[in-house]
């Protein structure tokens, strides 16, 4: 079966396509990206569709010694769509909770472009063909680490995590690893980050 990404929040959508004209006026944009940008300031904002939109899951470092059950019960943290045109990408996140949706973020480096490599790369993966997973976006942002996170919502097949470049030395770009591999290869990285820093750091 195909890997699944589950459909953005309406009110998400919303959120995004409300700030793509003043998006698209941004210095970055324009510099960056000036094709996307001219594209965003036409008629064509008002139904702008993203290429792909995934939910992104936020684990602190003190999560990462029981990950399992965090991740059982994880709820996105964000939605992040892709924005693409003529070759050029960037990405926009928004945070939904139950005030609504707003705009938190706009990324114009080339991370979004690894993610959706690799959720492609994944989907064409003979090996994980006959589960049935949904796709998201896992990051601990104290150790600058981001994961494809592939999970079954009917739990028959056991989550998978891979990692997306730039990785940490912890870890190998592509690589499938079950919930528990993934914890453990952090788990020094993450115990010396928690010894180095204030007592708020990895609460998240």
């Amino acid at each position: 079966m195909a890997i699944r990404i589950p459909i953005a929040p309406t009110q998400s959508l919303d959120a995004l396509r409300s700030e793509l004209p003043s998006l698209a006026t941004r210095s970055a944009m324009t510099r960056v990206a000036p094709r996307l940008a001219a594209a965003l300031t036409s008629e064509r904002a008002a139904s702008a569709t993203p290429v792909l939109s995934y939910p992104v899951y936020t684990l602190g470092l003190n999560e990462l010694g029981n990950a399992a059950q965090r991740l059982s019960a994880a709820k996105p943290s964000l939605w992040r769509h892709v924005l693409s045109f003529d070759g050029e990408l960037v990405t926009a996140d928004t945070v939904v909770d139950s005030t609504g949706a707003k705009l938190s973020a706009l990324n114009i480096n080339s991370a979004a472009a690894a993610v959706q490599a690799a959720i492609h790369t994944l989907s064409q993966d003979g090996t994980i063909a006959s589960a049935s997973y949904e796709a998201g976006l896992l990051q601990v942002p104290a150790l600058g680490v981001r994961a494809v996170w592939l999970h079954d919502p009917a739990q028959k097949s056991p989550d998978i995590l891979v990692p997306v470049p730039p990785v940490r030395p912890e870890l190998v770009a592509g690589r499938h690893y079950t919930v528990a591999e993934f914890a453990n290869a952090l788990k020094d990285a993450a115990t010396r980050a928690l010894a180095n820093d204030d007592p708020q750091k990895g609460s998240g």
